[in-house]
């Protein structure tokens, strides 16, 4: 499989930063709310990148203890 963009994500209680990186650049910085709604509109500003996919995208965030993950258990089919 290849991997051709690469997503991280800083978690806080009320907020994500996300950055996808294509190897070369970051083609996406954008901030959400940490909730499924803003999740979803993320996933599609994702997903309207040129040459983007799921299947080809590896995703990392750091482990915050206590705090919830609404990305953690997002499905991004």
């Amino acid at each position: 499989m290849t991997i051709r963009h690469f997503i991280g994500i800083d978690v806080s209680k009320a907020t994500l930063d996300w950055a996808v990186f294509d190897g070369k650049t970051i083609v996406l910085q954008t901030q959400s709310t940490n909730s499924p709604a803003a999740i979803r509109a993320t996933v599609k500003l994702m997903k309207a990148l040129p040459g983007f996919t799921v299947a080809e995208s590896v995703s990392c965030l750091e482990h915050t203890g206590i705090v919830r993950h609404e990305v953690a258990r997002f499905e991004y089919g």
